[in-house]
């Protein structure tokens, strides 16, 4: 069954749901209970039935969207265009200086920036990428916080509630990121709500906001909103982006840095 017809067949309210869901992406069960004024037990109920049947998906804590997307694993993301992520990670260790605070978020391009800031001194690096303190530990000066939370072997990550909270006790220099895509409109994209959440709590507490992404990423579509590329405060890519989102950054005075080729 797909959701116009599920939705069809099913309660006002959970119509409603799938609707406010395809509008706004996760929203927690609490909330939904609010929004409804009934318990969050009827609203896991409605959930539950459209999980069944295929329309919705649970995470943890409230329901979103049903993914049309795949995400390639780790292993194999790591070697898609390592080399233009290995370019773009010096480029964007150049703009960084010496006893810097920063957060690091995780994936395959800021793995590579990690290892582009091994010979940083000073640096103190706040981070939920596993892989990334390995990489960085024997820098002189290094301070290394890992963040908390749930463990996600796929990922070499930490996310989840705990770690968003760990990284909101926090202010640093700069927020390092990368995402799953960014739309047409300029609107940030990662594939699941976990990164998503973690990269909106890196942005939120960082004085300077650096986006970095290989400009394949300009080509996908997403599924999480992360937020606006309007809200960066530099992109670092391999190539220049489409007009429109270059129209975005040129109105905001956004810098925008591309990695030299080979």
């Amino acid at each position: 069954m797909d959701a116009e017809a599920t939705a069809a067949a099913a309660s006002p309210r959970q119509a409603q749901i799938v609707e406010m869901v395809g509008t706004r992406g996760f929203i927690p069960i609490d909330e939904l209970a609010r929004h409804f004024r009934v318990t969050a037990q009827t609203i896991r109920s409605d959930v539950n039935r459209l999980c069944r049947d295929g329309v919705l998906r649970r995470y943890h804590g409230g329901v979103g969207p049903v993914s049309t997307q795949e995400n390639a694993t780790f292993a194999k993301r790591r070697v898609q265009r390592h080399a233009e992520k290995v370019r773009i990670a010096a480029l964007l260790a150049e703009h960084v200086p010496d006893h810097a605070s920063l957060f690091l978020h995780y994936g395959t391009t800021m793995q590579a920036v990690a290892a582009a800031l091994a010979k940083h001194r000073g640096l103190l690096v706040v981070t939920n990428n596993i892989g990334a303190v390995a990489t960085l530990r024997p820098a002189e000066g290094m301070k290394i916080l890992l963040v908390g939370g749930q463990v996600s072997p796929d990922e070499q990550c930490t996310q989840g509630q705990e770690a968003t909270s760990f990284i909101d006790r926090f202010t640093a220099d700069f927020g390092l990121i990368s995402c799953g895509s960014v739309g047409p409109d300029g609107t940030l994209y990662e594939f699941g709500f976990e990164a998503a959440e973690t990269a909106r709590a890196i942005t939120a507490n960082a004085r300077q906001v650096y986006l970095a992404i290989d400009a394949q990423k300009f080509d996908r579509k997403g599924l999480v909103k992360v937020g606006h590329i309007s809200g960066i405060s530099a992109l670092f890519t391999d190539r220049p982006p489409p007009p429109a989102i270059a129209a975005i950054l040129r109105d905001r005075g956004i810098p925008v840095h591309i990695a030299p080729g080979r």
